[in-house]
């Protein structure tokens, strides 16, 4: 091999069982995951190509692990699994190792994370389409995918349910006020300016 190097220890952490270090010539050199570190042996002569595999190996799997941890709070698009992982300062190659795993283990579905995100939105806190294409842009659902689901969208059922929680707190209000105040609320929530208006009407 070339630049062929010696393994003189292999250890297992103490803080984390299922991490292995790699002494090369008396030195520490890397350290990989229990299933990387099976086929090397004390005594064994490993080149530093076969070091940068393991290393690179070794990156893949961690910011896998990552990424199902952040999976772990509420399901992700692909984009903000991406985004995330780069802010770890994984390497491009283990990012995109990480998302076809992902892919592969269906973990990312960009059109069910938009259905969900939506329908959690019209359950828990009702907004208007704009205000729903914004969110789900920034969150890096294409505009195809973001038409298809908000496609048919019911903006005045979501007006309603937006309203309901406001209509006890506000209902010692006179009429003019308590239009004033749902229309400035609703434009807040994203719903477009013919909703808003139309909302004042049936409040009538």
């Amino acid at each position: 091999m070339n630049n062929a190097n010696i393994i003189t220890e292999i250890t297992v952490q103490k803080k984390n069982k299922n991490r292995i270090n790699i002494f090369i010539d008396d030195q520490y050199a890397f350290s990989v995951n229990s299933a990387q570190a099976l086929d090397l042996k004390t005594g064994d002569k490993i080149s530093r190509d076969r070091i940068d595999q393991l290393k690179k190996m070794d990156d893949a799997d961690k910011a896998y692990n990552r990424a199902l941890y952040f999976l772990k709070f509420r399901p992700r698009s692909r984009a903000e699994f991406v985004r995330y992982l780069k802010d770890k300062n994984f390497t491009a190659e283990a990012v995109a190792k990480t998302i076809n795993r992902l892919e592969t283990n269906k973990l990312i579905d960009d059109p069910a994370f938009a259905r969900l995100f939506v329908e959690n939105r019209r359950n828990f806190r009702p907004k208007g389409a704009y205000a729903l294409r914004y969110e789900l842009k920034a969150k890096g659902i294409s505009e195809k995918i973001i038409g298809e689901v908000l496609d048919g969208y019911d903006e005045e059922s979501a007006a309603w349910a937006a309203l309901a929680p406001k209509m006890k707190q506000w209902g010692n209000l006179e009429k003019k006020e308590f239009k004033k105040k749902a229309f400035a609320f609703l434009r807040r929530r994203g719903f477009d300016f013919n909703t808003c208006q139309a909302m004042g009407s049936n409040l009538d």
